[in-house]
């Protein structure tokens, strides 16, 4: 499905048809695609780049579609990466400019693992695209 160029994000980097690849909720998902942009909020004065999560609802563009600054963006699958790296060995990866911490709660910490230990076909399939995709920029 074309995402919008309408609406007050503007797309710049699409990915359509996202429903498709959507991990577990492949072809299943209201997430119709992903962009990056202009944001919504970009003025004259200033023009802020985000990622867009576009969501349709059958009938139309859902306003619950996502949009967050891209660094956010990658703070989030930081986030994510340090997690995972939690829930599978209980080491949680922490640096002097991201200080993460962890919920007290044990219940909690085993809905991670679990969480983790179930989505792992799909996460690893997302990690080894991201991996790629940091390479060709030199990290």
């Amino acid at each position: 499905m074309d995402i919008p160029t309408h609406l007050s994000h503007k797309p710049i980097v699409k990915l359509e048809d996202y429903t498709l690849l959507d991990g577990k909720f492949a072809n299943q998902s209201d997430a119709e695609g992903l962009s990056i942009g202009l944001a919504q909020w970009s003025d004259a004065e200033e023009m802020d780049l985000s990622a867009k999560v576009w969501r349709y609802t059958g009938e139309k563009w859902s306003r619950q579609s996502e949009e967050l600054p891209i660094h956010r963006v990658l703070d989030l699958a930081s986030l994510l990466c340090a997690s995972i790296s939690y829930a599978k060995d209980e080491k949680l990866p922490i640096y002097d400019d991201f200080q993460i911490t962890l919920s007290k709660n044990p219940a909690l910490i085993e809905v991670l693992k679990e969480g983790v230990a179930n989505d792992e076909e799909y996460l690893d399939k997302s990690l080894k695209r991201l991996s790629r995709y940091l390479k060709v920029l030199g990290y």
